[in-house]
C-alpha cells in the first residue's frame, strides 16, 4: 500500500508546476507556446531571435520539466501546452496549414462531396485529396457514401471540440 501512495504522490508533485522559477526566456517560450499552440520550432527561432542551439536549450529544458509538449514529425517539430490533449493537437496541427483548414472550415458549413470541396477550397484535386486524406487519417473527417457518391463530413465525435479549437486557433 505504501508503494501505491508513493506513485500517487508522486503523480501528484509532478502536476503542481512551480513558475516561479522560470528565466525570462523559459517565460518567453512558454508564452509563445502557450498563445500558439502547435507552433514550430522554425517559428519560435523566428520569432525570439535566437540562435538554434539556444532555441533547442529552452525547449529540452520546458519539456523535461514538464511545461510543455512537443510533436516531432522528421522534418517539423511542433510545440503544445501541456494541458492540450492528442485531439487538440491534431487539430491545431492541421489548422495551422492552410489548405487543411480550409477543408475543416468547409466542412463545418455543410458536407462536402469531393467536387464541390475541391471548388469551396479552391485548390487543385489533388491537394485536397491529401489533405482530406490526413483528415481522415486524423480521424477528424470520415466519408459517408450516399447513392454511390462520395460526401466528406467532420466526425460528430469531435464536431464541438473542432469548432472550440479552430476558434481559439484564429
Amino acid at each position: 500500500m505504501a508503494m501505491l501512495e508513493s506513485v500517487t504522490q508522486n503523480k501528484q508533485m509532478k502536476k503542481s508546476y512551480d513558475f516561479s522559477t522560470l528565466s525570462s526566456r523559459e517565460s518567453l517560450f512558454l508564452n509563445l507556446i502557450n498563445q500558439n499552440p502547435g507552433i514550430r520550432y522554425l517559428e519560435l527561432k523566428s520569432l525570439t531571435g535566437l540562435a538554434n542551439g539556444v532555441v533547442s536549450h529552452y525547449l529540452r529544458q520546458l519539456e523535461s520539466n514538464g511545461f510543455i509538449k512537443s510533436v516531432k514529425t522528421p522534418r517539423v517539430s511542433c510545440f503544445y501546452p501541456l494541458s492540450s490533449s492528442e485531439l487538440s493537437q491534431k487539430i491545431f496541427r492541421r489548422s495551422r496549414q492552410i489548405t487543411p483548414k480550409k477543408i475543416l472550415l468547409a466542412l463545418i458549413q455543410k458536407n462536402h462531396s469531393f467536387t464541390t470541396l475541391v471548388k469551396e477550397v479552391q485548390k487543385s484535386p489533388s491537394t485536397v485529396s491529401t489533405y482530406a486524406s490526413k483528415l481522415i487519417e486524423d480521424n477528424l473527417v470520415f466519408i459517408e457514401y450516399r447513392n454511390s457518391k462520395k460526401f466528406f463530413k467532420i466526425n460528430p465525435e469531435f464536431f464541438n471540440q473542432l469548432i472550440y479549437t479552430l476558434k481559439i486557433s484564429n
